[in-house]
């Protein structure tokens, strides 16, 4: 599912726009039997907001004066306090606001820390956290609620600020606060009223949010609450908590989501970049997005980080093989020609994911390569629930098989792949070892000839290559892709699937240089990406090895 600007609520409506202007999702049947009973109390949220306007700004822009919330961050507001059940206790224990770095979340933090401490949402002895990462990070946040809590002669008075170990203390409720990292030990026997997790996709492991998660069941309305960028991890705790918010499937979970959408063909054009910073033009500076983005426009190893950090898109952060900018570039419309001498590769991957196969033109310096892919019918909704990939609506469209069954079909693929011979002139396939011998089972039971180059036998039919996957055979096949790549020579005919595999090939290097495409490195699907380039490879060897240097001549004396 891809939402641009998004504010999904699931807590008291019924789908829709909500107040923000933001798109909003139906969410489930269930969902909506549950909202219908709610009882939205807007005086709750309204007192938070009035306590968060109170405060002073204590640096910046607007410095000595009152903070002015935005109507985003009070609609954010609005929907964790208004929903309450039929005990008249707040419903919602999880929030969710992702958006993109520089739009003023660590101050949003500080001042909902604030609100729960002395304001109108303390109680009693709370416990109170703000997580983060790294030690430098987790004092960013601590910082924040000091100054403004320093700038206030009132709130200076009744609290207590220990710089030594990140604490606020308010001595009149028993209630503390205090800026915890990952780094810091161990964090059993907490028992925490709020906890405010700041940028959770940057987590390494899932320890300190699994910890405070479980951790606060003592507590008659604790919150969770998540102010973070997109995780490119599509199994990453934060993705499956934005994943479920956007299905609405829980009312005790509330998601706002902006990010310019995945799709998105231009991602250097200003008008989009709102999407996923809702505070540009305001004390979001255009500028110095302006700026970031010429950057990743101009070194495409800078557009990854861009798209992840800037854009909130579920990318990796670290640089892909090649840039969506340049993707687009060698997107062509073309069919490869009946009786056309093609290369193919075939990346069969697990039985119950995506198998891919590619053909590439033989032409010399003519890489234009099409696409096909293979998913189990029966599996294909919930792997795009899973991968927040639309399979369902790619097979429909017919860039995806989808044979029924749990498991991909060997025998639809071996059909197909003897349907290619006859289609075209297959100078070789290039194949990856992994559950390669259940194919050529297959392809020897349909009367399919074919022989394993290097290995003893008769040489008839369709010519098979093993192609490794480490840094020796994939190394080489990278280099001449990345080449054909950089001279528009690679050409590609938009496959969404293809595209979307491209978009996830992060490779990796040894220490001396050399890449590959490893899939262990990524939950996300790059197996098309493994094929063409397997596919790039062959041709570029058996172009090498077609140079025959001359023998020099003997005199004979």
């Amino acid at each position: 599912m891809s939402i641009r600007s998004t504010a999904i609520t699931r807590a008291g409506e019924s789908g829709g726009s909500d107040r923000s202007g933001a798109k909003g999702s139906a969410g489930t049947k269930a969902a909506k039997r549950k909202a219908a009973v709610q009882i939205r109390k807007p005086g709750r949220a309204a007192r938070v907001i009035s306590f968060i306007e109170l405060l002073t700004v204590p640096s910046g822009e607007g410095q000595g004066g009152p903070f002015k919330l935005r109507e985003w961050q009070r609609q954010f507001i609005r929907d964790i306090y208004e929903p309450h059940g039929g005990d008249d206790r707040r419903i919602v224990r999880k929030a969710i606001l992702s958006v993109a770095r520089k739009n003023g979340k660590t101050a949003l933090i500080a001042a909902m820390v604030l609100a729960h401490l002395i304001g109108p949402e303390a109680i009693t002895n709370g416990e109170i956290y703000s997580a983060a990462n790294d030690r430098e990070q987790a004092a960013q946040v601590y910082k924040v609620a000091s100054q403004i809590v320093r700038a206030d002669p009132e709130l200076d008075g009744m609290l207590r600020c220990i710089n030594s170990t990140k604490t606020i203390t308010c001595p009149s409720n028993g209630t503390f606060y205090r800026a915890i990292s990952a780094e810091a030990g161990t964090k059993h026997g907490f028992n925490p009223s709020l906890v405010i997790y700041d940028e959770l996709a940057q987590s390494k492991t899932r320890e300190l949010f699994d910890v405070l998660d479980t951790s606060m069941g003592a507590r008659a309305e604790p919150l969770f609450v998540i102010i973070s960028t997109q995780s490119p991890d599509a199994q990453h705790p934060l993705s499956m908590l934005i994943d479920s918010g956007l299905r609405g499937e829980y009312p005790e979970v509330v998601c706002h989501l902006y990010q310019v959408d995945d799709s998105c063909e231009n991602i250097f054009d200003p008008s989009v970049w709102k999407d996923a910073n809702p505070a540009l033009g305001d004390f979001r500076g255009l500028k110095d997005l302006q700026t970031l983005a010429n950057q990743a426009k101009d070194n495409p190893i800078f557009e990854a980080s861009f798209r992840n950090l800037y854009l909130n898109q579920r990318v990796d952060a670290a640089a892909p093989l090649v840039s969506r900018n340049v993707w687009n570039e060698c997107a062509k419309d073309f069919t490869l020609a009946d009786g056309e001498e093609v290369y193919l590769a075939l990346d069969l991957s697990a039985t119950d994911d995506l198998t891919s196969l590619v053909a590439m033109s033989a032409i010399r310096d003519d890489d234009r390569t099409q696409a096909w892919f293979w998913k189990p019918g029966n599996l294909i909704k919930e792997h795009a629930r899973r991968d927040r990939a639309p399979y369902d609506v790619w097979e429909k469209q017919g860039h995806l098989f989808a044979p029924p069954g749990n498991a991909v079909d060997y025998e639809h693929v071996a059909r197909f792949i003897g349907a290619m011979r006859e289609k075209y002139k297959v100078k070789g396939l290039a194949y990856d070892r992994w559950r390669m011998q259940l194919l050529i089972k297959e392809l020897r039971a349909l009367d399919i000839q074919c022989h394993i180059e290097g290995e003893e036998g008769p040489q008839d039919g369709l010519r098979l290559v093993p192609f490794g996957q480490g840094f020796r055979d994939m190394a080489p096949a990278i280099d001449a892709f990345s080449i054909s790549v950089a001279e528009r020579k690679f050409a590609h005919n938009k496959n969404p699937v293809l595209t979307m595999c491209f978009a996830n090939a992060i490779p990796v290097s040894d220490p001396a240089g050399n890449r590959k495409l490893d899939k262990s490195k990524s939950r996300l699907r790059i197996d098309g990406a493994v094929a063409a380039v397997m596919a790039k490879g062959l041709k570029a060897r058996d172009i090498a090895e077609a140079v025959v240097t001359p023998m020099p001549r003997l005199l004979l004396v």
